[in-house]
C-alpha cells in the first residue's frame, strides 16, 4: 500500500474531538479556527483511487483506505479519548464524495 504523508508542525493543537485551539490565541473565540465543518475532510477520490485528507485546512496526505485517514489523524493528534479515532464520528470526519467504505480501484 503507497501511503503519502504531509505532516505540518506549527502552534496548533487538537482537542478530543477535533476542536482546534491556537497556542498563541488568548481570547475564548480560538481564533483561527473554523466551525462550520469537522475539522477533518476526507476529499472524493482521485482519479489514482487516492483521497485527499485535510485536517483544519491543512494537507496531511493522500489515503487508499481507511487505515491510511487512521494513521494521518494519529500523527496530526486528532484523535479521541483514550487515543482512539472515529472514523465515522461527522462531528470529527466529513466524508466527501463517498463514505469511509468507499474506495474505488485505481485504473489498471
Amino acid at each position: 500500500m503507497v501511503m503519502a504523508l504531509i505532516v505540518a508542525h506549527g502552534p496548533w493543537r487538537s482537542d478530543a474531538l477535533g476542536g482546534c485551539r491556537n497556542a498563541r490565541a488568548r481570547s475564548p473565540a480560538h481564533a483561527g479556527c473554523m466551525s462550520e465543518h469537522p475539522p477533518v475532510i476526507v476529499h472524493p477520490p482521485t482519479p489514482s483511487g487516492g483521497r485527499r485528507v485535510t485536517v483544519r485546512g491543512q494537507i496531511v496526505g493522500l489515503a487508499h483506505g481507511r487505515g491510511d485517514v487512521a494513521e494521518f489523524l494519529r500523527r496530526a493528534g486528532v484523535t479521541g479519548p483514550a487515543g482512539s479515532i472515529a472514523l465515522d464520528d461527522p462531528r470529527l470526519v466529513e466524508w466527501r464524495g463517498g463514505s469511509l467504505d468507499d474506495w474505488p480501484m485505481p485504473p489498471a
